[in-house]
C-alpha cells in the first residue's frame, strides 16, 4: 500500500501541486485539469525509481490505463492465461467493455494497491457506477486504489487529491451551472 510519495525533480516539474503527496489506505482520487499531470503522477508511482515512495509493506502495486488495456497495442507478450483471454476478447470489445472485465478479473488481496487512469473513459453513467462499486469492494477487502479521474461518480466520498486547488469545486459548479441551464432549454 502507498502511504506517499516525495516526486523526484523530473516529476515535480510535470505534475502540478504539492511535492509530496499523502494517500489513504482506501480509495483515493488524483483530480485536476488536462495536462495537470494526473497520467504523469500515476506512471510515477508505478516506475519512478527516483521518487521517494512510502510505502506500507511490500505487497504489489498494479498499474491500469487505457493504452495498457489496448488489445491492439499490447506492451509485451501476454503474462498469463486471463491476460491472453481479456486481450483476445478485447479485439471484439468495446474500450468500456474491456475496462470492467479487466477491473472484475484483478485480484487485488489486502494491501495492495491499484493504480487506474481515467477508469471513465468509454463508460457511460452505469458503467462508471459499476467501476466504482468494484472499487469499493476491493477497498473493502483492503485493498488501496489510486484512480487520475475527472468524473465526480468517482470522487464522492474518497480522498481527493487535487493537482490544482479548488478544481472539484469548480467543476461541480459548472457542470450544475450547465445542466441547470440544460434543464431549462429542454423545459
Amino acid at each position: 500500500m502507498i502511504r506517499s510519495v516525495r516526486l523526484c525533480f523530473a516529476h515535480s516539474l510535470q505534475v502540478k501541486g504539492a511535492r509530496t503527496i499523502e494517500f489513504s489506505g482506501g480509495m483515493n482520487v488524483v483530480a485536476g485539469p488536462n495536462g495537470s499531470g494526473k497520467s504523469t503522477l500515476l506512471r510515477a508511482l508505478n516506475t519512478c525509481e527516483r521518487c521517494e515512495i512510502r510505502r506500507a509493506g511490500g505487497a504489489p502495486v498494479r498499474y491500469f490505463s487505457a493504452e495498457t488495456m489496448n488489445p491492439h497495442h499490447p506492451t509485451g507478450p501476454a503474462g498469463d492465461m486471463q491476460e491472453m483471454i481479456l486481450r483476445v476478447r478485447g479485439v471484439f470489445t468495446s474500450h468500456g467493455e474491456i475496462m470492467r472485465s479487466a477491473l472484475a478479473a484483478v485480484p487485488l488481496r489486502e494491501g495492495e494497491t491499484l493504480l487506474v487512469d481515467e477508469p471513465e473513459a468509454g463508460q457511460d453513467l452505469e458503467g462508471v457506477k459499476r467501476i466504482r462499486e468494484a472499487f469499493d469492494v476491493l477497498c473493502a477487502r483492503g485493498g488501496q486504489v489510486i484512480a487520475a479521474t475527472h468524473h465526480p461518480v468517482l470522487m464522492e466520498g474518497v480522498k481527493v487529491i487535487e493537482l490544482v486547488p479548488g478544481y472539484v469545486g469548480r467543476m461541480r459548479a459548472e457542470c450544475r451551472r450547465w445542466l441547470g441551464e440544460d434543464a431549462d432549454r429542454s423545459s
